[in-house]
């Protein structure tokens, strides 16, 4: 009796070793890469629970999330612009597998696939890219130089079912002295543009008051055709009976005609 125990015991020890052996589990995030024999199988094994073979089967599991890879310090790129200067620039991709084509790259390139071919596309591309533009715009247009490597590297790593995330340009190195010429060569320019936007300024301060004196002139010219001898001297008297009115005893108002007499009006005794 006591031996049945015993073996009994033993062999469930065993089974439940098999059954622990004959069990995976894909973690989110992860695809598996199912072999049998050593041969791959072209089908995934999606995040969840598979049963395999102990022994027979193999599993490799692969990241499908967003991963990061660098060609940074040593490992940058550096590459000729269109006038023959070199260029240094720090990359740095992010991407992700195709889940739906892991077992394919696994098959052809293998877990290290990013050095395979993350690398090689990359500084493929950034060659092409710097190779068509000067300098100058190289270290002046970052966003430019960013968005066409994208395009071209992002249609590259499809062919290798691989998703681009983002490309993002870190550093873009340029010898001491060409970063130097180019700075003073866009302060030239900024200056320049300030001294045409002070000078369109001016000329239209210019036109304003040209535009201002020449309607001034204008308003002179009808106010002189309507001032007759007549208008002006009930104007005159007008402004006579308004100071005689006036409570200031002190002004006195003498006449521009000899037809109209003096009114002197002097402080009361």
């Amino acid at each position: 009796m006591k031996k049945n125990i015993i073996r009994s015991a033993v062999l469930a020890f065993f089974l439940v070793i098999v059954l622990a052996a004959s069990v995976v589990v894909i973690p989110s995030g992860y695809v598996g890469v199912h072999a049998r024999f050593g041969k791959i199988k072209p089908k995934e094994m999606m995040p969840g629970v598979h049963l395999i073979i102990p022994g027979v089967d193999d599993v490799y599991q692969m990241s499908v999330r967003t991963l990061k890879y660098d060609l940074v310090g040593p490992n940058s790129v550096k590459s000729l612009s269109q006038d023959g200067l070199t260029i240094d620039l720090d990359v740095t991709v992010l991407y992700k597998l195709d889940p739906e084509k892991a077992a394919e790259t696994y098959i052809d390139y293998g877990p290290q696939y990013e050095d395979r071919i993350i690398k090689p596309v990359v500084r493929a591309a950034v060659r092409d890219v710097i190779a068509e533009l000067e300098s100058s715009r190289v270290y002046q247009e970052r966003d430019l130089v960013q968005q066409q490597l994208y395009d071209q590297i992002k249609k590259k790593l499809s062919q290798y079912n691989i998703l681009l995330d983002d490309i993002l340009v870190r550093a873009i190195r340029l010898p001491q002295k060409v970063v130097e010429a180019i700075e003073q060569k866009r302060r030239a320019l900024e200056e320049a543009e300030r001294m045409r936007y002070v000078v369109e300024r001016e000329k239209l301060e210019a036109q304003r008051k040209r535009i201002e004196a020449e309607g001034i002139a204008a308003a002179n010219k009808v106010i002189a055709r309507s001032l007759t001898r007549e208008y002006l001297m009930w104007k005159f008297i007008q402004n006579l009976e308004a100071y005689a009115k006036g409570d200031n005893n002190t002004v006195v108002l003498l006449p521009y005609d000899k037809s109209v007499a003096p009114i002197i009006s002097l402080p009361a005794p």
